[in-house]
């Protein structure tokens, strides 16, 4: 046995030494040679074979592909030079240009000397790969034979015959045909792909991948191509036709292959139809399914909106697509089984790519998404079809802008926002993704922005690069006015350090990089002067020494060809400064008076002066500009809507920014301040200093809003009715509830009307929501904290709260339809036919579950109840609908509470909840958080 395994090694191309052939021996009494040799086979194809050694005596190292390196006596080895392990082939055909790993780093491009080391293109690969599990089954070979070594000895022992008993050799399940279909947009997946067909090749799920590319002609006839790693377009011709193969070279007559067709469904052979042929032609002999690039919700965006949506599985394992079992078949009826094409459609990920594995080997009830399409629909219409009528087409910059912010994601919308401070070169925007959006930082973000109608093409990018694109004119200015101003000084600092280092030097900002330097050469010079021309833009709009120092480029690259360095640079004009303005001053200093001086006094200190004169600066700060708060942050967070796909609840969390401004809870620790009090409250009064924390205020936008809950709305009350439209005015919100360590800090400060505890609460932490607070300290609290802050601090109107929470969404939770105590603490009772959860018992602190909604606000559902100004109202006839608190013909005994809390089931935690409780009452699950007008900061950013 141990020499078929050696020989099995050596056809893998592996050469092991003594010592681990001796390993190897002792582990077959654990493991069959066969698996042991797969392990192996696959380790070396993942980089993870075990490092060569020389035999002792020998001068000899063999690498796994036996090359043989002479190490002269006392010499340190060598790593072998050019060794490639198993040959990795570009997952797709690109024009003209040389296939990267996804470790190397991105060719710079369009004159930019920028060299980019991405991300990992495909997110979560251990995941992908575990999900091909169900793949990895192993069936009989119908061409190898092995000796069944039981069956030789049971017939020589039984019949005297001493001729060995074969059997077909154990072999993987199916091959693979990895069939890419180029698009205008491949650049963007080039390393999604590379590293998606790298893990298919290793993982060993498969016997054989291979990879072929279909490409289209001008009158959109596919052609499909054998892997390649560079192959030079050739036009529609009978030249093409030679190269071409036949698509039914990728049928397997057993059924043991599988096709997957990668695509994102938008091409001309989608548009035309002649596709379908091929996918049903491989559908009928073997499973097929499409690998879509979009995510789902950009489906309905492409040609696969032309089918039927259905879901499929499987009883039988392995079998073609016709023999899928097809489930919510259209209400119409659907086309028959001959004009059919049943398509299952899977993406990028592991979830989906396990559902589709699970279906091919019928494992469980799992089902898969599909598209069911009517061949004849497909073959008869759609080359006559004209779309053209449904396409949205706008001509101004204006309306390119609306079109995109409608209908792109809020990733590819920031992403847009930063490619119009600098070039829109690919390593450009890869940069701005690893450096912006971190986990978020997915191809599909720049397919976005690159095929929306913000950009056009302007070439094919020559030998080795890649289309370049720009922006539509005026749609630069549009987006770079939507930029806040500290993040667009961010970007271009990133892109001009990356410049600078990838030329060889180091800068501090992009002003550096954008004065001209007398060190660098006119080619460094030339490569630096596409960012200059897009920075110019971007630096006018800052205005001030930004603007001047805009023109004094322009003026050099006029001047100048290939922005040589002007000789007299200290001539160029200075950045712009205010007039100063001479003003004399009598410095006065009193000092011991000698022996009978004129001018002493009877203290006998003598008053002696000088004058001096001194430049002052008079700055004019604009009207609006005078709160030092107006300066608002931009920050980042998580939206979690809940969407329901199946039978179960998935929770899709997306990245979202927001605007806010971090008030500075502090309070000095010295003589102005009681230091036994401060200790008592837990402000840590022994030590002297500065002392306090931070409230986040988040900026809320104006707006109308429909307040209430609708009849249908399940399990709602009859107060929460009539619905009827508020306008709201912005202002600030605390991102979270008031904690418990904010209301020690203010319980420490001057008391304005009663006294409050410092430490109320049930549940200790101090991160954790205060509680057990009446609505009359509440409103102690805010008098306090407005006293220290010079702001107008208070609790919100019962309009202002449930628009705040809203943000925009119209279902019981800004959740969506239903609510899961994976993301707030509430009840565990299902809501809705939503998920069961879990009861807590207890508060939680306010930043645990890190989601928040659209406006930046947490824990809007469940943790505690929250204190409104207004008095409570049976219903809302009647009701203000200017967002002001209703007082009027309301109970005084009660106050409004809304947002439910960790002891309340679902249906109490609704947006349009209304809870009251009097005002002298502190329940242990209610407290509040405040809000404050907005200053004109916030009035000019919402507009």
């Amino acid at each position: 046995m141990i020499d078929r395994l050696i020989e099995a090694l050596q056809d893998a191309g592996l050469v092991l030494s003594d010592q681990e052939l001796a390993i190897l021996g002792d582990a077959q009494s654990l493991l069959h040679d066969e698996d042991i040799a797969d392990a192996l086979w696959l380790a070396a194809r993942m980089g993870g074979s075990p490092e060569p050694t020389a035999p002792e005596g020998s001068g000899e190292l063999t690498d796994d592909n036996q090359q043989t390196i002479t190490i002269e006596e006392g010499e340190e080895p060598k790593e072998p030079a050019n060794l490639p392990l198993a040959p990795v082939v570009s997952a797709y055909v690109q024009e003209s240009r040389q296939n990267l790993e996804a470790d190397e780093i991105e060719a710079p491009e369009s004159g930019l000397p920028l060299q980019v080391q991405t991300a990992p293109a495909l997110p979560n690969a251990l995941g992908i790969g575990r999900s091909l599990r169900p793949l990895m089954r192993k069936a009989s070979s119908r061409t190898q034979l092995v000796l069944d070594e039981m069956a030789t000895v049971d017939r020589i022992a039984q019949e005297d015959i001493w001729i060995p008993v074969l059997k077909p050799a154990s072999e993987r399940w199916f091959d693979l045909e990895l069939v890419v279909e180029a698009s205008p947009f491949e650049f963007v997946w080039e390393a999604t792909l590379t590293e998606f067909q790298r893990l298919l090749e290793q993982q060993g799920a498969f016997r054989n991948v291979r990879t072929w590319s279909v490409e289209t002609t001008d009158n959109h006839d596919p052609r499909l191509f054998p892997k390649a790693k560079t192959r030079t377009p050739v036009p529609a011709s009978d030249e093409l036709t030679i190269m071409a193969r036949s698509e039914k070279e990728l049928i397997d007559a057993s059924g043991r292959a599988i096709v997957l067709y990668v695509s994102d469904c938008r091409s001309g052979l989608w548009q035309s139809g002649k596709i379908h042929d091929w996918l049903k032609l491989w559908g009928q002999h073997q499973p097929t399914a499409v690998v879509q690039l979009l995510p789902e919700r950009l489906w309905s965006e492409t040609q696969l909106n032309d089918g039927f949506k259905v879901q499929v599985s499987a009883f039988e394992p392995g079998v073609a697509n016709p023999k899928l079992q097809m489930h919510n078949p259209p209400a119409r009826r659907g086309p028959s089984v001959e004009d059919s094409l049943l398509l299952p459609v899977v993406t990028l990920t592991a979830s989906a790519l396990q559902q589709w594995a699970k279906v091919i080997a019928a494992g469980g009830q799992q089902r898969l998404p599909a598209r069911l399409f009517d061949m004849s629909w497909v073959q008869d219409t759609a080359p006559q079809d004209d779309a053209a009528w449904a396409v949205i087409n706008p001509q101004t910059p204006e309306a390119r802008l609306e079109l995109f912010n409608a209908t792109a994601s809020s990733s590819a919308k920031r992403l847009a926002r930063l490619m119009s401070v600098v070039p829109t070169d690919l390593p450009v925007v890869h940069l701005l993704q690893n450096t912006f959006f971190r986990e978020a930082a997915e191809p599909v973000h720049a397919a976005e922005v690159y095929n929306s109608c913000l950009m056009e093409q302007t070439g094919p990018g020559g030998t080795g690069e890649v289309p370049r694109y720009k922006f539509v004119d005026g749609v630069r200015p549009l987006l770079n006015n939507a930029n806040p101003i500290d993040e667009t000084l961010d970007v271009l600092d990133v892109l001009s350090k990356e410049i600078a280092r990838t030329l060889g030097f180091e800068i501090n900002s992009f002003t550096a990089l954008l004065y001209p330097r007398t060190d660098l050469g006119e080619k460094e010079r030339a490569a630096i002067l596409p960012f200059a021309q897009i920075a110019t833009q971007t630096l006018h709009r800052l205005g001030g020494q930004y603007a001047e120092l805009a023109r004094w480029v322009e003026a050099d690259v006029d001047q100048q060809e290939n922005w040589v360095v002007p000789e007299e640079p200290e001539e160029l004009p200075e950045p712009s400064f205010p007039e100063l303005v001479p003003l004399e001053v009598i410095v006065a200093e009193l000092v011991e008076a000698e022996d009978e001086p004129d001018g002493a006094n009877e203290s006998g200190l003598e008053l002696i002066t000088d004058e001096f004169t001194i430049a002052t600066v008079t700055v004019e700060v604009e009207p609006g500009q005078e709160d030092p708060d107006d300066r608002l942050e931009q920050f980042e967070f998580v939206v979690a809507p809940l969407e329901r796909r199946q039978k179960e609840w998935v929770i899709q969390r997306q990245r979202q920014t927001g605007y806010r401004f971090v008030e500075s809870l502090s309070v000095g620790t010295g003589p102005g301040f009681f230091r036994g009090v401060a200790k008592r409250l837990g402000l840590g009064g022994n030590d002297p200093g500065v002392l306090g924390f931070e409230l986040e205020m988040v900026a809320i936008p104006g707006g109308t809003f429909t307040m209430g809950s609708p009849p249908d709305e399940p399990e709602r009350y009859d107060g929460e009715g009539p619905q009827h439209e508020v306008t709201v005015q912005p202002f600030f919100m605390g991102r979270y509830p008031i904690t418990q360590a904010q209301w020690r800090f203010v319980a420490g400060l001057e008391q304005i009307n009663r006294e409050l505890k410092p430490d109320p609460s049930r549940f200790k932490g101090d991160d954790r929501p205060v509680e057990k607070v009446s609505w009359y300290e509440v409103v102690e609290f805010c008098d306090r904290l407005s006293n220290h802050t010079g702001k107008d601090y208070r609790l919100p109107t019962e309009a202002e709260w449930e628009y705040a929470c809203r943000a925009g969404t119209t279902m019981p939770f800004h959740f969506g339809e239903t609510i899961s105590t994976e993301l707030a603490n509430c009840g565990g009772t299902p809501y809705n036919g939503g998920p069961q959860g879990q009861s807590r018992g207890e508060t939680t602190p306010v930043e645990q579950f890190e989601v928040a909604n659209a406006f930046g606000l947490s824990d809007m559902h469940g943790n505690v109840y929250e204190w409104c100004q207004d008095y409570s109202h049976s219903n809302y006839e009647g009701a203000p609908t200017d967002g002001s608190a209703w007082i009027e013909g309301g109970d005084p005994k009660y106050r409004v509470r809304r947002g439910g809390s960790w002891c309340i089931n679902p249906r109490f935690c609704r947006s349009a909840f209304r809870g009251d409780l009097e005002p002298g009452g502190g329940d242990y699950d209610g407290g509040f958080r405040v809000v404050c007008s907005a200053p004109r900061a916030l009035q000019r950013l919402t507009g």
